[in-house]
């Protein structure tokens, strides 16, 4: 799912609804066992501040980070926040 350089965030929920919406045509192409193998990544830009509300999200498997990346205290935050999720 990709949101990038829109000036444009996505809910967590709403990036959820679309993950949710691109694995079940994906099980409905490719069965119950492939939908379930595929990582599904939130693209629009995962920072310390929606990080753990989008990766509470079940079918967002990882997302992408952008500036955070540079900023090691941010992207510490972030790590953080997928470890709490496992």
């Amino acid at each position: 799912l990709w949101a990038i350089g829109t000036g444009k965030t996505a809910t967590a929920e709403q990036a959820g609804e679309v993950c949710q919406a691109i694995r079940a045509v994906i099980r409905k192409l490719y069965g119950a066992r492939v939908a379930r193998s595929v990582t599904i990544q939130y693209g629009g830009s995962m920072n310390p501040k929606n990080a753990a509300e989008l990766l509470a999200q079940p079918d967002v498997d990882g997302g992408l980070i952008g500036g955070a990346s540079l900023k090691p205290e941010q992207f510490v935050e972030i790590i953080n926040a997928a470890n709490q999720e496992d």
